[in-house]
């Protein structure tokens, strides 16, 4: 009820960021979270950016935007759940798992929930001014231990074709980690098409690629371009190149 009553406080607009850990006054210390599965917890900090204090509240949810926080069912817990953060300071949110009686401690892939951080003013000033809160959200990972291959070679492993003279593309992914894509651009007689919101792609999972502007039959050879984030948020682009109506190669990253 927390969250709630905050919003209903709060004159303006809430504005939502996925995956921008940078932006907005409170600053996440990273991109995304990796939880190995057998860990007690893991700690992500905050730093208060803003010219004022701040109220924060904090929850986790498993990828409903709209989810209120005490609707949420997942499990884990973030402490503390709501605080307030001077103006220059920093806070230390501590995330833990805890394994849901009756179900594998350790599933056989990665998942994936989101991490909430939503920080508004304290005091909502006198007359028309319009306040704003603003909401991050970023990654968390859960990764057990134990599965196949290594997170490092999950983008090497993916799989890239196409159907007939079909536009766009489909990619699998064998692995049991997430990959998640920043960009595709294919290259076709030396005009780039591109994919204009790049997905994550889910462990073992086949996806379709939409490449707009591109045109049936492809004609030459074409050339597939396309970034990944790792586990720091780093980007590392993969080029692939593509004839007739084969199955691309392996990636190289360069």
């Amino acid at each position: 009820m927390i969250i709630t009553k905050l919003l209903k406080a709060v004159s303006g607009l809430v504005l939502a960021v996925q995956g921008g850990a940078a932006y907005g006054e409170i600053v996440i210390d990273r991109t995304r979270v990796i939880y190995p599965a057998a860990a007690r917890g893991v700690t992500v900090n905050l730093h208060n950016k803003a010219d004022g204090p701040r109220l924060i509240q904090a929850w986790i949810d498993e990828g409903d935007p709209q989810a209120l926080p005490e609707l949420s069912d997942v499990p884990f817990t973030v402490t503390p759940p709501v605080l307030r953060l001077e103006t220059g300071k920093t806070q230390a949110l501590r995330v833990v798992h805890h394994p849901v009686p009756g179900h594998a401690a350790t599933p056989p892939e990665e998942s994936v929930y989101w991490l909430n951080v939503l920080g508004i003013r304290p005091t909502v000033e006198a007359g028309n001014q319009v306040q704003f809160s603003l909401r991050t959200r970023i990654k968390l990972f859960l990764r057990p231990d134990g599965l196949n291959g290594r997170v490092e070679g999950a983008v090497q492993a993916l799989q890239w074709w196409r159907e007939g003279d079909r536009p766009g593309l489909h990619v699998r992914n064998p692995s049991a980690f997430h990959v998640s894509l920043s960009s595709v651009v294919l290259t076709l007689d030396g005009i780039e098409y591109r994919n204009e919101e790049p997905p994550m792609l889910p462990p073992r999972s086949t996806t379709n690629i939409a490449i707009t502007g591109t045109v049936a039959p492809w004609q030459g050879p074409a050339t597939l371009r396309f970034s990944t984030l790792d586990d720091q948020g780093a980007t590392h682009v993969h080029t692939l190149p593509f004839s007739g109506l084969g199955r691309m190669k392996e990636a190289v990253a360069r």
